[in-house]
């Protein structure tokens, strides 16, 4: 922009009136200074609230593992669907847990 019309548009913001302020102005200051802040809630805070807090990310970081966990689940399964079954019973029937091996 050049400085002729830089100059222009000063003289054209100096020839505009300023807005008047409203004739309540001063009182609504005062009222607004008066006025107490909000008293504080004495609730606690739940306990979602409390850990959302401190760990903010605690959240989306479980649903990305359980997301990954599944999906493994799911591509392990699909390769050999028999063996899931298996590995299941094995996991649940431990021998140490059969009565009178001991």
């Amino acid at each position: 922009m050049t400085r002729k019309k830089l100059d222009q548009l000063f003289q054209a913001a100096r020839a505009v009136a300023a807005p008047a302020a409203s004739a309540t102005l001063a009182e609504d200051v005062e009222r607004a200074l008066r006025q107490e802040p909000p008293a504080a809630s004495h609730v606690p805070p739940s306990l979602f609230e409390e850990l959302n807090a401190r760990f903010p990310r605690l959240a989306l970081t479980a649903l990305v593992v359980l997301v990954v966990g599944v999906a493994v689940n799911l591509a392990l399964s699909a390769t050999d669907p028999a063996d899931l079954g298996e590995g299941l019973t094995q996991i649940s029937a431990p021998a140490w847990l059969v009565p009178g091996e001991f």
